[in-house]
């Protein structure tokens, strides 16, 4: 009975011991800020043995509390997965690093076996070009922003989308993808900025039920009409829409949120006319207009702008006509007989 009583205090003192390296504060909920902290909390080696994740490496930021993982390192797929399968103590991070690798060619289903993160930076890989489904699923409810720019990216599960609830900022620009379904962001009411740029992707749908976003990049695609409705994000907070060095050859009436202060890129496109129908909203609700580099024909199609309210003031200075010649620099005498 005695030894049996020592071994229960051994065992005991043992556990005590093993708590105490890994923690320094007692209590692992507590809120600062305003903010409840992650599990880890007061943990001070919270993150996974080292020799268990190489050549990923798991750091600590106490001020911040966040714990992060980079794995930029890795040799293979199914290097990546196995590290995935090693004892994590803690299965929520902060964020999860890939960066400048040349060996990952597909991001498979499930690679992250349980573990989430808020912030997944995916970026600059040489031979990334494949995101698989449910590749990022233990992140639907944790990822605030997901970065995907500058890889080879050809397939991405686009259809997911509208599972990353807390969602706020999305970059898969300058990638490889041949098509972008626009539907695929309705309903992510978190979103605040999404970049698409660079794709020279055909962009299909509408972008609607973003009642947060701030910025939207689509410029560098292969976009050439833009047809009513296209983005209705119903945002109040909307400041800048790019849409330059697409191939955009018309514009139709009410494609935009009309809000006041917002700032539309229509930079190296194709337009031959600023349509009335489709500028003299947006322009009178305070909006402005960059259309350098379009080949506008300045005939009574654009008397509009001259009219007593002046709203050419809210296009750009150095938009020209196709012959050359700023719109500002027009004699608005020309428009008398229009």
């Amino acid at each position: 009975m005695k030894s049996c009583i020592m071994i229960m205090v051994f065992l005991f003192a043992w556990v005590s011991c093993q708590i105490a390296d890994r923690r320094t504060t007692s209590d692992v909920h507590v809120k600062q800020d305003g903010r409840h902290q992650p599990e880890y909390y007061g943990y001070e080696r919270p993150c996974p043995d080292d020799e268990d994740i190489a050549p990923c490496v798991c750091t600590y930021d106490t001020g911040d509390n966040a714990m992060n993982l980079t794995c930029s390192a890795v040799e293979s797929e199914e290097q990546l997965k196995q590290i995935f399968k090693a004892n994590f103590p803690f299965k929520n991070f902060n964020q999860f690093n890939l960066r400048d690798n040349n060996n990952i060619k597909v991001l498979e289903a499930g690679v992250f076996n349980g573990i989430s993160f808020e912030i997944i930076d995916i970026s600059f890989n040489h031979n990334l070009e494949v995101i698989e489904s449910q590749a990022l699923d233990s992140c639907y409810e944790t990822a605030t922003q997901i970065y995907l720019h500058d890889n080879k990216i050809t397939s991405f599960p686009f259809d997911e989308l509208s599972q990353f609830s807390k969602l706020r900022d999305f970059d898969i620009s300058d990638n490889s993808l041949s098509v972008i379904p626009a539907d695929a962001f309705h309903g992510l009411t978190a979103l605040e900025v999404l970049d698409i740029g660079s794709n020279n992707a055909d962009i299909v749908g509408t972008f609607q039920d973003l009642p947060n976003l701030v910025n939207i990049w689509l410029e560098n695609n292969a976009i050439t009409t833009i047809p009513a409705q296209f983005i209705k994000t119903g945002s109040s907070h909307l400041s800048y829409i790019y849409l330059s060095d697409n191939n955009i050859v018309s514009v139709e009436p009410d494609a935009f949120d009309i809000v006041d202060g917002l700032h539309i890129y229509m930079r190296d496109n194709s337009l031959s006319t600023l349509d009335e129908a489709t500028w003299r909203p947006y322009l009178e609700a305070g909006g402005t207009l960059r259309a350098t580099y379009n080949p506008l024909v300045c005939g009574c199609d654009i008397a509009w702008l001259f009219a007593e309210d002046q709203l050419l003031e809210q296009v750009a200075k150095y938009a020209t006509c196709d012959d050359g010649e700023l719109l500002h620099d027009l004699d608005p005498s020309i428009f008398d007989n229009c």
